[in-house]
């Protein structure tokens, strides 16, 4: 088994930065997305837009607030 690292938030967000950049720079630009799926990411903005927010602190700041 293992030894357990016990580590704070602030370097275990920082290791994950660092693998994600990692990530992006040894793989390949993807190409275009697929036009079914551009659609079905539109369509998921357009609900979510539409959609009430269940945490009240969360409203976009654009609106205006009552």
């Amino acid at each position: 088994m293992r030894n357990r690292i016990d580590i704070n938030y602030v370097h275990s967000r920082a290791i994950v930065r660092e693998i994600g950049e990692r990530l992006r720079a040894s793989l390949k630009p993807e190409s275009e997305l697929p036009p079914r799926l551009k659609m079905q990411i539109g369509r998921l903005r357009e609900l979510e837009e539409r959609s009430p927010s269940i945490i009240p602190a969360a409203e976009r700041r654009d609106k205006p607030r009552r």
